[in-house]
């Protein structure tokens, strides 16, 4: 299979050295609009995790936000995030991040994560926020206890190979990327392999088709324009719904020419 030079592991180097300041201000309304997650110090630092609603499965925007002693924001730090989940079983599992953090015009750094699965009363993710200052100083906040809600927006699937019996797990997610309506909406599907429980390689050269379906009404919608490559694990399309109601899109993913998965994924307006 095709890839980018460009896998993630939670353990590697995913961060960006943001230089110098942004000469007209921060965007403010564009902050003002985020959601407030946790807030946890880090040295002389605070260190808030903010988002555009809530943390829930699927692809999710995750913006850290670094004040300093003065309240002023720090911007030329090096930063990273590190999510993971203890489940009840004793094990721990992390999720794919998209990209490097980068400073935005809001100041703050961001990134995304595709958490694969919810928060419950016995599985709780937390993550770790590391940062180098331009001083050299390295500091880490931790986030014990985040909230992570179903969304229906990610499936977990295993391809099997029939000749090697070589199981390999996947991680994908399904995004609108506005609220859904009747005609095209604009759709972003990620795409990883669970390595191990903490990497999560992009999967870069699949070929993916969208076959959305009404199941109360027993037809589909014509029209969807299938996701292609934008950047290491995600694809871009368009998915289309010619009405109102509950709708079942089967994604078929080949990998190689073959099929290695099917998931279905349901929106409902």
């Amino acid at each position: 299979m095709k890839r980018l030079p460009c896998s993630f592991s939670i353990f590697s180097v995913a961060m960006l050295a943001a230089c110098g300041g942004n000469t007209n201000g921060p965007d403010t309304t564009a902050l003002a609009a985020k959601v407030s997650v946790a807030t946890a110090p880090a040295g002389t630092l605070t260190v808030e995790l903010l988002t555009d609603s809530k943390l829930a499965t699927g692809l999710t925007p995750i913006y850290i936000k670094l004040t300093g002693l003065t309240g002023a924001p720090v911007t030329d730090a090096t930063v990273s995030f590190v999510p993971m989940m203890a489940m009840a079983n004793g094990k721990n599992h992390s999720c794919p991040t998209m990209g490097l953090p980068t400073l935005g015009d809001d100041l703050t750094y961001h990134v995304s994560a595709v958490f694969q699965m919810a928060s419950s009363d016995v599985d709780n993710w937390s993550a770790t926020v590391n940062v180098t200052q331009a001083d050299g100083t390295a500091v880490q906040a931790i986030f014990p206890q985040l909230v992570v809600t179903d969304s229906g927006r990610a499936k977990v699937f295993t391809y099997t190979d029939p000749v090697s019996s070589t199981a390999t797990k996947y991680v994908s997610s399904l995004n609108l990327v506005s609220s859904p309506r009747v005609g095209l909406n604009p759709i972003v599907f990620t795409l990883h392999t669970m390595q191990d429980m903490t990497t999560f390689p992009s999967i870069d050269g699949a070929v993916i088709a969208l076959d959305p379906e009404m199941p109360s009404m027993g037809h589909g919608s014509p029209g969807s324009v299938a996701p292609t490559l934008t950047a290491p694990g995600r694809y871009e399309g368009q998915l289309s719904f010619s009405m109102t109601g509950e709708w079942q899109t089967t994604v078929t993913i080949q990998v190689d020419e073959v099929v290695i998965g099917a998931p279905v994924f349901t929106t409902e307006f």
